[in-house]
Order: structure tokens, then C-alpha cells, then sequence
């Protein structure tokens, strides 16, 4: 069974406590800080042997997640799509689910300068861990993001929290998603 995307923004204090975090539980930082891939229009990234990402410069924020078998013909029809079209300093999110459990995390982001840090965070988990960026060559301001939970042996967790930051390490966005039946 696929779950669909349960969102709630939450409040988050800034920089003075995304410090704090690093400090307190030094495993988010070691956890995440992936460098962002650079991609091709239409370029394929493989996430695992499920599900694969790419990234169009048609419309705003335009990208595709399916398995490697449609890819092609996701893109294709992607092209006529507007994309996601967030707002400035901001994420969006999506999940897959089987049975009750997230196998895929993956949205947009959108920041006005450089590349957003994103923690993903397990619902009663104190640390999370770094969600894997992916941009677009040449394109400035936006790109996606994707976590694949079984790289991390992370199993059996239906919510999880979102966290972005910016380079100068203050939060900007903050979701919880979980799976909603």
C-alpha cells in the first residue's frame, strides 16, 4: 500500500539551536553534509533499485521520481507539467510508503543562496540524518533532495521530521511527514 504526504509546519528557533543540536548529538553531523549531485536536464539518479530521480528545466521546480522502467515516460509527461512552484526559503516533501513504512523521502527546496543542508529525523530518534541533495547544472536557487531510509538501516519508522538549513546553518524549513491511511 502507497501512503500519501501528511505535512505540518513547525516552529523552530534558529541557529542558536541548530548548534545546539550539533553540539548535544554530534551523530547529525556525521550522519549528513552529503555534497549535492549535478545533474543534467532528464539525467537519471539512481536512489536504489527501486526508484530513480531527475531534474527538468521546464517549469519551477520540475522533477520526477519513478521507478527505472518509466523513467523515460515520466519525464516525457513531466515536461508539460509546471513543476512545484514552492515559495522562496522553503521545502516541500513527498513519501512512499509500503505496509505502514516510509521507504522513500523526497521534495524540492528553494533558497535564495547556495545549497540547503537537510536533516531527515526519525520519529523518536534524537539525531537524524542528511537527506542526499541533487541540482540541476547551471540552474541556481533550487534542486531536490531525496532519503532512502534502508541505506541507513532505518526501518519500521512511519514519521519523519524534515529540517533545512541554510550555509550559515540557520533553519529555514521545517516538515513533519508521516505516512496517512
Amino acid at each position: 500500500m502507497t501512503g500519501t504526504t501528511a505535512l505540518r509546519r513547525a516552529l523552530f528557533t534558529g541557529a542558536a539551536t541548530t548548534a545546539a543540536l550539533v553540539v548535544l548529538f554530534p551523530q547529525a553531523a556525521q550522519a549528513g553534509g552529503m555534497d549535492p549531485v549535478e545533474v543534467l536536464p532528464y539525467e537519471r539518479v539512481v536512489i536504489n533499485d527501486q526508484f530513480v530521480m531527475g531534474l527538468l528545466p521546464e517549469g519551477e521546480q520540475n522533477y520526477v521520481v519513478s521507478s527505472p522502467d518509466s523513467f523515460d515516460e515520466d519525464v516525457e509527461a513531466a515536461k508539460g507539467y509546471p513543476g512545484t512552484s514552492i515559495n522562496p526559503n522553503s521545502i516541500s516533501a513527498g513519501v512512499n510508503g509500503v505496509d505502514g513504512e516510509i521507504i522513500l523521502l523526497e521534495g524540492a527546496w528553494r533558497l535564495d543562496e547556495g545549497v540547503p543542508f537537510i536533516a531527515v529525523t526519525p520519529e523518536g530518534q534524537d539525531w537524524g540524518y542528511g537527506a542526499q541533495p541533487v541540482v540541476l547544472e547551471e540552474a541556481d536557487g533550487w534542486g531536490t533532495y531525496y532519503f532512502d531510509p534502508a541505506r541507513w538501516a532505518v526501518d519500521g519508522v512511519d514519521t519523519y521530521t524534515i529540517t533545512a538549513s541554510g550555509p550559515d546553518g540557520e533553519v529555514f524549513d521545517e516538515i513533519e511527514v508521516s505516512l496517512d491511511f
